[in-house]
């Protein structure tokens, strides 16, 4: 993979070309701003000496030593760098103006040129040299201009905040450093096509992405106004999922084959298929029907994330193999797992499991009842060659009856018992297992945490995740920290966004014994 989202290192700096909906820095613990994803999925530890607003994208520095921290104070204080911004905003009479109004009883400037001229909108350009709190966005709304997308300084709506750093002059760099004006920019200035919106969307995470992964959400369910869809790309591939169950797929593909050309194009895909999904899909297929577009998509292929390869199938009526919400999971569990004893519960593909036989762990456990997703857990770790030490080991077996049974061993021989140093824990919201013995996550909750943490060492961790979006947060929460001493609530990753204040698409839980 590509880090081609990044415009320049050295030793002292490191400059990146920043997507919207990532924060400079985390808010929480649980959360990853660029700073926290940079050293969870690069091994990049950076110093923040310079930020961008979590809906703007473009040039942003970090410090790579504390020299270089010490350094941009002195460039803030003195003013030698040179920051230029362009922005899509309302027509203005003026076509240059300098803005000085304080910011938060703090003297600040700011330069705006008009760039070009639409018919619903004009392209802008502003150039700072020492930023305070949102001084553009703020500037441009008491001139008249408030940016499209910024609802907090009255903008018309949009998916984003149409706000990109698009060049910086830094002291100790001895070239200008640049990102590239977005290609949708042009789309807005005379209207706001359906294709300006999926290309903001999934043109901003792409490309980001692109250095860990080939698989990637780039529309999350919600986002985009003229349709209930999600679209993902997996591969050379897109994956679209229509949530309107009386909406056929062909007819879906027909009604989005403009934007899904421009999509493609704009992500390397080849084509894809279109599939609706099933509110009710346990007695049935996880989807109703499927069309395809553009070429073919093969019966199976590979993706790939931080070099490690999956096996995918974009053809059935079944999840396609990787659980995309659970990319910044995967590499935490892969942090932790050299030399540890780990167990993969309800291990679906075993994509976790990838992860820690890569990192070096002792042994690792895929239990799951059923064999063809363990089939597909050993294809993927054939094909990864890290089947030769023999410590992956794959169990046919109800969840719930292994714990059981390392419960019983670990009673018969307490001193004997090879606990668990790291558990992952992602059940289903319901499985059937059997007459009687259907499995409903809400039901059997408290019963895993209880016997997750049965089977931990005293130094354990386990990962627990759900997506029961009609169950209570309080109450998977408060059951896990009942047990354990630690209970930290981990975002989703950046292409899964909570976009209200409702259930988020994905529970995950990173617990310490």
């Amino acid at each position: 993979m590509t880090n081609s989202f990044i415009l320049y290192r050295d030793n002292n700096w490191l400059v990146v070309n920043k997507p919207s909906g990532i924060s400079t820095h985390r808010a929480h613990k649980g959360d990853l701003g660029l700073a926290e994803w940079l050293e969870l999925h690069h091994n990049m530890h950076v110093h923040i000496c310079s930020r961008l607003d979590k809906g703007t994208s473009g040039v942003l520095v970090f410090a790579l030593s504390s020299e270089a921290v010490a350094g941009a104070q002195n460039i803030h204080e003195e003013e030698q760098a040179e920051k230029s911004y362009f922005f899509i905003a309302p027509p203005n009479v003026k076509k240059s103006w300098v803005c000085t109004d304080p910011i938060d009883g703090k003297s600040c400037k700011t330069t705006f040129n008009t760039v070009q001229k639409g018919k619903v909108y004009t392209l802008y350009k502003a150039v700072i040299r020492r930023g305070r709190t949102h001084q553009i966005r703020r500037h441009a709304a008491v001139s008249g201009v408030p940016l499209l997308g910024d609802d907090a300084y009255q903008g018309d709506p949009f998916v984003r905040v149409c706000l990109h750093c698009r060049t910086v002059t830094w002291p100790g760099i001895d070239r200008q450093l640049e990102a590239a004006l977005p290609l949708w920019f042009s789309l807005c200035l005379d209207s706001i096509p359906e294709k300006a919106v999926a290309l903001a969307l999934a043109g901003n995470r792409y490309p980001f992405l692109a250095g860990i992964t080939d698989c990637c959400r780039l529309i999350h369910r919600g986002e985009y106004p003229a349709e209930d869809i999600a679209v993902d790309k997996y591969g050379e591939w897109l994956c679209v999922t229509g949530f309107d169950e009386s909406l056929p797929a062909k007819q879906l593909q027909q009604r989005m084959q403009n934007v899904l050309n421009a999509v493609a194009l704009s992500c390397n895909c080849k084509g894809g298929v279109i599939k609706t999904n099933l509110r009710d899909p346990h007695k049935r297929k996880l989807f109703a029907d499927i069309a395809g577009w553009g070429e073919a998509v093969p019966e199976s292929f590979l993706g790939c994330e931080h070099d490690l390869h999956f096996t995918l199938t974009l053809n059935k009526r079944q999840h396609p193999g990787l659980f995309l919400d659970q990319r910044d999971s995967r590499r935490r569990v892969a942090k932790v797992a050299r030399g540890k004893r780990a167990a993969n519960l309800f291990a679906f593909t075993c994509s976790f499991s990838l992860y820690a036989l890569a990192a070096k762990a002792e042994v690792v456990f895929s239990v799951d009842l059923a064999a063809g997703c363990l089939r597909r857990g050993q294809e993927n770790v054939a094909i990864n060659q890290l089947a030769s030490a023999g410590n992956a080991k794959f169990i046919k077996e109800d969840v719930r009856k292994w714990l059981e049974r390392q419960l019983r061993k670990k009673q018969k021989d307490p001193a004997g018992f090879a606990a668990f140093d790291v558990v992952i824990c992602d059940p289903p919201v319901f499985a059937s297992a059997g007459k009687g013995k259907n499995f409903h996550v809400e039901k059997e909750w408290p019963g895993l945490v209880r016997d997750v943490y049965g089977v931990l060492g005293e130094d354990g961790i386990a990962l627990f995740s759900n997506n029961h979006q009609a169950g209570q947060e309080t109450f998977y929460y408060k059951t896990l920290a009942d047990q354990f001493s630690e209970v930290t609530r981990l975002n989703p990753p950046l292409d899964f966004p909570q976009l209200t204040a409702g259930h988020s698409h994905v529970r995950i839980y990173w617990c310490r014994k």
